[in-house]
């Protein structure tokens, strides 16, 4: 039987405990604890970004001191093994970490919490009723992506961390290329699923996969995509006074040697073909 306990979160601040490095359990405890409760903004540097229920940002240096471990590539380790059970997804494109927790609405809310607690009490009056609920450490599937629009036909498929696929069809890549004008949408799916072929490790879930797709194209775009933009040419620098007279004094004597440019020679010529130049 599934059972439910309530602890504050300053547990992790609390004077009683000795201030010793996390376990991995701890670690993920941390996580929940500092997770929103709602919907809220965090902001980064001059961007005010979106935090849903359940998310936290986060920077991979922050939870190493919190967690009091001693690299970050332990974090990463840790981090990637939650993503790889579809316990968290994990997001990078603002410089810092965004981490979900799957299933926080779901087993953290309070009325769920009322839920459980009256299910509890069912349980122990009938103990002949078995208790079906799942573990809130794991979603065995994070919740599936949103349905594309029935009939639309499949381009690509892009490849999760489970190694289920999720399909993209013609309704999503036209409102992408509406989204995102200066870039070519099928071009750089082809190239998201070559990478997260190659980056097996990096791969997102089905519910994170558009979130991901959108982020790439928001750097494509940002970067002016894949077409070419016209350089404008710069107008010529206007030359100095000085410079300006050493060119006037330098046509005025090739005019004085030469003549114009256009104008015939009127000189005497000389034809070397006729004479015997050779020495006698």
């Amino acid at each position: 039987m599934s059972r439910w306990i309530r602890v504050q979160t300053s547990i992790f601040d609390h004077e009683v405990f000795a201030a010793e490095p996390f376990s991995e359990r701890e670690a993920w405890l941390w996580l929940i604890s500092k997770a929103a409760w709602k919907d809220t903004v965090h902001r980064i540097g001059a961007s005010v970004m979106p935090v849903p229920a359940g998310s936290l940002f986060v920077t991979i240096r922050e939870m190493q001191a919190a967690w009091k471990w001693t690299s970050t590539r332990r974090v990463h380790q840790f981090l990637e093994l939650l993503s790889s059970q579809n316990m968290i997804e994990t997001s990078s494109e603002t410089g810092k970490t965004l981490v979900t927790v799957c299933n926080y609405s779901k087993y953290q809310n309070s009325e769920t919490l009322e839920g459980a607690e009256a299910k509890q009490k069912r349980n122990t009056k009938d103990t002949s009723t078995p208790d079906t609920n799942t573990s809130s450490l794991r979603s065995d599937v994070c919740p599936e992506p949103e349905k594309s629009a029935p009939g639309s036909p499949t381009v690509i498929e892009l490849p999760t961390v489970n190694g289920d696929m999720v399909p993209v069809t013609e309704a999503d890549v036209a409102e992408w290329s509406e989204a995102f004008p200066a870039v070519n949408v099928r071009q750089q799916l082809a190239a998201m699923r070559s990478w997260l072929n190659a980056n097996p490790k990096n791969r997102k879930t089905s519910k994170g996969m558009k979130r991901f797709v959108v982020s790439w194209l928001t750097r494509d775009q940002d970067r002016g995509g894949g077409r070419l933009q016209p350089q404008a040419q710069s107008p010529p620098r206007p030359q100095s006074p000085s410079m300006q007279r050493h060119h006037d004094i330098h046509a005025r004597l090739k005019r004085e040697l030469y003549g114009e440019p256009d104008e015939q020679f009127a000189g005497q010529t000389v034809d070397l073909a006729a004479g015997d130049f050779r020495s006698h």
